[in-house]
Parts: structure tokens; sequence; C-alpha cells
């Protein structure tokens, strides 16, 4: 999916058996900042398609609108790497590395790219800071029941509490 002019983001949402394809009203922020705000623990959605994990081609439904508890995203399929960055993800001072992942989370396996600056500490990695979603650049979603059925972005923002194994591949 794509952005939208007048800040709207089109972008797909997962929980564990559903995606919802919809838009979120970003105005001049980034969604990556707009999903860890604690201020509000809801995302409202515009013209929300939703369709069964099992059955990404099916839509089972359609409204208009509706709100999206944060806590139960596991990932979102974002249209460009900028929409899933988060501002504070820019580090002019340092060169961030790229390092291939593997992620679990509930009913996926997800495999992409993190950017790392400085050493990487796996623990400090997850639960440090105040973003509840980590960036992975072109990443692929597999289904763990299902893995023909694949959701794949220039990025996908994982929930780091939904997250259930983290693995980092060896350097070459």
């Amino acid at each position: 999916m794509a952005s939208l002019r007048g800040g709207l983001l089109a972008a797909d949402f997962f929980t564990t058996a559903y995606r919802m394809s919809g838009h979120v009203s970003t105005g001049n922020r980034r969604l990556s900042d707009i999903l860890s705000d604690r201020l509000s623990d809801f995302l409202l959605l515009q013209d929300i398609y939703v369709s069964r994990i099992y059955k990404p081609g099916e839509i089972v439904a359609y409204y208009k609108t509706g709100s999206l508890i944060k806590a139960q995203i596991t990932f979102v399929v974002l249209p460009t790497e900028a929409d899933g960055l988060s501002k504070d993800h820019i580090y002019p001072a340092f060169t961030p590395h790229l390092r291939e992942v593997f992620v679990t989370v509930p009913s996926f396996e997800i495999r992409g790219s993190l950017r790392i600056v400085g050493k990487l500490d796996l623990q400090a990695l997850l639960a440090i800071g105040t973003d509840n979603f980590m960036p992975l650049m072109n990443a692929t979603a597999s289904s763990s029941l299902l893995p023909t059925v694949q959701f794949a972005g220039p990025v996908i923002l994982v929930n780091k509490p939904s997250v259930e194994l983290f693995c980092v591949a060896d350097k070459d």
C-alpha cells in the first residue's frame, strides 16, 4: 500500500489472526512515533479491510472507521522505509550498520535487516528505549502455520512486547 496526501498513510496491521489494511492519519508525525506514543493505547484507522491470516485475499469485513489496540498489533507492513523510521532513529554522527535478523511473533516468522548503532546487545535492544516498535528493513513475514502466506515490505515495524524469539545472524 502507498502513502496518501493529506497526512494519511496506508499500511497493513497484523494481529495474531487478522490483517487490517487501512489508513491512519499521521499529520506531520511518523507512524513509528505514533505507535510508541504512550498518551494513547489506541490507533484510529480509516477504510479498513479485514482478512484472516490464512486467507489473506478474502475480505471478511470492511468498515469506514475503527480502532486498534496498539498492544495487540504484532507488526505493521509499511510502503516506504521513511514511514517506519522514528525521528529518534536518525544518527547523523554515527554510521549504522545492518544485521540480518530472525524474529518470531505469534503466528509469524519475520526476516529482515536491523539498523544497529554501536555494539549489539540483544537484551538491551528489546528492553531499552521508548520505542515499542522495532523497524526491520527489507523484511518478510511468513505465517508459521502456512509458510507460503507471506507479507513483505521495505520496512516492517515489529511490536517488541510481541517478540517471542529474536536472533541475529553472525557477521560474515
